[in-house]
């Protein structure tokens, strides 16, 4: 897929570099949302674990079995540092259903609407990429995009990808997932410890 490459300069304006979109940055509060799926599951049901929660905005413009390897892989990486991981979607072709049944161990919600991916910035109905980007022809289509989520709502990592390259390989760029994964080793050790100091309080 042919993309338009921005690179920020002075001469080229912070509108133009990201679409016209102000997606959530680290330092800012995530909001609320739920999934209505076989069952009744929110953000706040995985904050209420205490434990760091990386969201993955797949934009699903890649669907093939390397994709969904990725994101399995770095699901893995996020356990073993002490957090979870949900990837959230839009996508709902035959084919990513297809290879999503191959890799059952993968925790995935679909954002039908966008309303998830609006609420992050990732999407604007009135503002669809398909105006800025040649080969993207969706409507639909949201930014990719990984996020940290602290439980106390705020983001301590991100990572937009304005270039739509970050899915669709074997494995994701060292460079971002050794920040993400960084940003939840340091808050589970942090939220472990203070689960401890709050039991012996209460002891």
């Amino acid at each position: 897929m042919a993309t338009q490459t921005f690179t920020p300069t002075a001469t080229i304006s912070t509108k133009i570099y990201n679409y016209g979109y102000y997606p959530l940055l680290k330092g800012d509060i995530a909001p609320l949302f739920h999934f209505n799926n076989d069952a009744f599951i929110s953000l706040q049901h995985y904050l209420d674990l205490q434990q760091p929660l990386v969201i993955a905005f797949y934009d699903g413009l890649n669907q093939n079995l390397q994709t969904f390897n990725a994101l399995a892989s770095l699901q893995g990486q996020v356990l073993e540092n002490g957090g979870n991981l949900i990837v959230v979607t839009n996508n709902t072709t035959r084919t990513f259903k297809k290879n999503l049944k191959q890799l059952d161990n993968l925790t995935v919600f679909f954002d039908a609407d966008n309303e998830i991916a609006e609420k992050f910035g990732l999407y604007d109905a009135e503002n669809p990429l398909t105006n800025w980007i040649a080969g993207i022809d969706n409507i639909n289509t949201t930014i990719p995009a990984l996020y940290v989520v602290a439980p106390d709502r705020q983001i301590v990592y991100h990572h937009i990808d304005y270039q739509f390259n970050l899915f669709g390989k074997e494995s994701l760029a060292n460079s971002v997932t050794e920040g993400l994964l960084d940003s939840v080793s340091t808050l589970a050790t942090s939220y472990s410890y203070l689960r401890r100091w709050s039991k012996k309080l209460v002891s």
